[in-house]
């Protein structure tokens, strides 16, 4: 049993209801002792978000999936079941985004405020990969590079040397 970092969670009926980690909901449910584990995906700003993708683990039962699904769609929100996936969809992606950036960086083709614009700018981004690295925690988006590299055993979730030291100095790609 691994043992939990301190994070923020619902307890909503039977079920622990967490953001991913990388992890599928079925491994985190077997690290941290958790049956009844429902994870949901990223979502740019859940305050004002319509709609999440939710996940639950292997071992969870039907009735705190129900519980989950019942709750959020009460509060007003469209759920969307995914399969168990590693990194779910969304932040599987943004970490991916936010490693490329982290390496352009790295690399010195261009600023964090340059790669931020670039990307608004140009692919109509809501936020810049630097600026929502910012926001998730380095930490955070490395830690979900790592669990996603040890998921697939693929080297393209490797983190970048300039996330890395952020990562490990608390630092942020903008002051």
């Amino acid at each position: 049993r691994v043992p939990r970092e301190e994070s923020a969670h619902l307890q909503i009926g039977d079920a622990r209801v967490e953001l991913s980690d990388g992890r599928t909901a079925t491994r985190r449910a077997a690290d941290e002792g958790d049956r009844d584990l429902v994870l949901v995906d990223l979502a740019l700003d859940f305050a004002t978000a319509r709609r999440v993708a939710v996940a639950r683990a292997d071992v969870c039962s039907d009735t705190a999936l129900r519980q989950v699904i019942g709750t959020l769609q009460a509060a007003g929100l469209a759920v969307s079941p995914i399969d168990d996936i590693a990194g779910m969809a969304v932040l599987r992606v943004v970490s991916m985004l936010i490693n490329e950036a982290a390496d352009v960086l790295t690399q010195h083709i261009a600023t964090a405020t340059d790669i931020d614009t670039a990307m608004q700018l140009g692919v109509s981004y809501p936020r810049g990969p630097l600026a929502w690295a910012d926001a998730l925690g380095p930490a955070f988006v490395a830690r979900v590079l790592d669990h996603l590299r040890e998921h697939t055993g693929e080297a393209r979730y490797r983190v970048s040397p300039a996330l890395n030291r952020r990562r490990w100095s608390g630092a942020r790609f903008h002051d």
